[in-house]
């Protein structure tokens, strides 16, 4: 037997050394950091004096918090409103209020500048009346304007789903005390969905510290600008190094902290939770809800699509060939379903290991796995940048160091919804085909399979969409020759040529819509 083992169930030899493989290559982007953290040839007092870390670090602070704080009011209150108030069309709204969360940030922040900067649409469309550019949309305040709009989504998805599994006896008992409806949500309702709103607003935190399109196009200094910056002008690696690893120091704090929060502990109650019943509106009430609503979808949804749209009617009337886009087109799709396709792969013994054979080794496997989700794809890829140049020169931007690069940050996804499909591999099953004598891969074969690729589908399907949006990764270590739609949209909105970065965008939110939408209605997991 296994002296590993929690549940008495010996783990296969081969799972176990293949997990401790995968497991050290995912780790060594991390090792590779902290040996050259520790390694430097510049003292680290130079670093505080000369590369101005402190502002770096209280630039993305102020962003983090800021961003926080907006998207988890703006997400708690629709969910508040959607779930529990009695409004025309709820699901209507939160569909629409859902939506943004397709758009890449680095897009939002594209409509923004282009509808509002010296050259944009605003500004074309009301030149007559004497409008010039807009001031202040850019830098501070409009990192944080972008990066709450496009979100906030994930507070909704998260909070609403909380609140309408909230058990309503408390707030009947609190309605009985005497409390008015505002003292039962603030007093009431909001404490009980403090779990939920800690584990989604540090989700949105992660998101705001490995941001890199949307602060870069808005021209606001953090550590993911400065590390993109500082390899642009190819001085010593030092700078690249430092700032990557105080990102990731910085992450892996704020993950370990979300991971620690148990959901499903959250609220509950013994038995059939009694559904609180939707709450009536006054009239001026209801006014401000619907006022606050519609800003809400304008802002995030209809004037980013209306932008992407007036580019691309006015790029396709002026004859700009489209032709160039298709390259990028490509790029994206090769990539993505490689690397889905291996996520899947990869992600089947870590799930296979962590689910069905219990053991000290599993937990802390399952720990780490999913902590790498927070790590900022940026840091990521300058470490595997440096290890190809300095251990592995074969692969040095090359297909192959993108695709672990993408893995490294995008794997714990399918590996999460491989566990939920888990789910219904009843011990059972697996005693009775043990019974019947076949091996422990016959089992998985005619067994473990069946029930769960599903939710590997499901898996790869979410690695696929990620890769298609991102960024910084692709930017530091793709081939010479290869493009995707994202490098392609943040290449021409940095030169202002805003028609040429609205084909991109609408090709890649198209490709995007569908398979959200399909995982987001339906459940692969079972």
């Amino acid at each position: 037997m296994n002296p590993d083992s929690l549940n008495g169930v010996k783990t296969p030899k081969i799972l176990f050394f293949s997990n401790i493989v995968i497991l050290s290559i995912f780790l060594m982007p991390i090792f590779y950091l902290v040996y050259r953290f520790l390694n430097f040839s510049t003292s680290y007092t130079s670093f505080f004096n000369s590369w101005n870390v402190l502002d770096l670090v209280g630039n993305t602070f102020l962003l983090f918090v800021f961003v926080v704080l907006s998207s988890l009011t703006v997400g708690i209150s629709i969910s508040i409103i959607t779930v529990r108030f009695n409004i025309s069309y709820p699901k209507l709204f939160f569909t629409l209020s859902v939506l943004p969360l397709v758009i890449p940030s680095y897009i939002g922040a594209l409509t923004y500048i282009s509808a509002f900067s010296s050259k944009g649409l605003y500004v074309q469309l009301f030149s007559n009346l004497g409008v010039t550019e807009i001031s202040g949309i850019d830098g501070f305040f409009g990192s944080w304007l972008v990066l709450t709009l496009f979100t906030y989504p994930y507070v909704l998805l998260i909070c609403s789903t909380a609140l309408r599994n909230l058990d309503s006896s408390v707030e009947d008992a609190a309605r009985s005390l005497g409390k008015n409806k505002f003292q039962i949500y603030t007093q009431v309702v909001v404490p009980r969905l403090k779990k939920p709103i800690i584990f989604s607003g540090l989700l949105v935190g992660l998101y705001v510290m490995s941001d890199f399109g949307a602060v870069s196009l808005m021209r606001y200094p953090t550590l993911t600008k400065a590390i993109y910056s500082y390899y642009e002008l190819k001085i010593d690696g030092d700078p690249v190094i430092f700032y990557s690893s105080l990102l990731i120091v910085m992450a892996l704090f704020i993950s370990f902290i979300q991971r620690g929060t148990d959901l499903s502990k959250s609220s509950k109650v013994s038995g059939t939770p009694k559904i609180s019943e939707r709450s009536n509106l006054g009239a001026k009430s209801k006014f401000f809800v619907y006022l606050f609503l519609v800003f809400i979808i304008i802002m995030s949804l209809i004037l980013p699509i209306s932008v992407l749209s007036y580019w691309l009617i006015r790029g396709l009337i002026s004859g700009n060939s489209v032709r160039a886009v298709f390259g990028g087109v490509v790029g994206s799709l090769s990539t993505s379903l490689i690397a889905a396709l291996f996520s899947v792969i990869i992600a089947t013994p870590i799930v296979i290991m962590v689910s069905q054979y219990r053991s000290k080794f599993g937990n802390f496997l399952e720990r780490i796995m999913l902590a790498l989700y927070g790590l900022p794809h940026i840091a990521v890829g300058v470490s595997i940048l440096f290890i190809t140049i300095k251990i592995f020169p074969s692969i040095y931007q090359s297909f192959t160091a993108l695709i672990i690069s993408y893995l490294i940050v995008f794997l714990p996804q399918a590996i999460a919804t491989g566990q939920a499909s888990m789910e219904q591999v009843k011990a059972s099953y697996l005693d009775a085909s043990d019974g019947l004598g076949n091996s422990k891969f016959q089992t998985f074969y005619r067994i473990t399979l069946p029930l769960i690729y599903r939710g590997l589908i499901a898996g790869g399907a979410l690695v696929f969409l990620s890769t298609m949006k991102e960024l910084p990764q692709t930017l530091l270590l793709r081939p010479t020759g290869l493009n995707t739609m994202a490098v392609d949209i943040w290449s021409y909105a940095s030169e202002g040529l805003f028609t040429q970065a609205a084909f991109s965008s609408f090709i890649l939110l198209a490709i995007s819509a569908i398979p959200t939408y399909i995982l987001s209605t339906r459940n692969l997991t079972k």
